[in-house]
């Protein structure tokens, strides 16, 4: 789900913060697994992992 989330900036540059990417990760993995996630989960996830690497 990361590698194909791309934010999307109105001037091109890459932006600062990464709206509704908790909201797009959790789509994918619904359409992907069938298996629903909230935003909420798919977020404490990440947060997880970042802390573990």
């Amino acid at each position: 789900g990361l590698r194909i989330y791309r934010p999307r900036s109105k001037n091109g540059r890459v932006p600062q913060r990464f709206p509704r990417r908790n909201c797009e990760i959790a789509e994918y993995i619904l359409r992907e697994t069938g298996q629903t996630r909230s935003a909420k989960q798919v977020g404490s996830r990440l947060q997880q992992i970042a802390q573990t690497c």
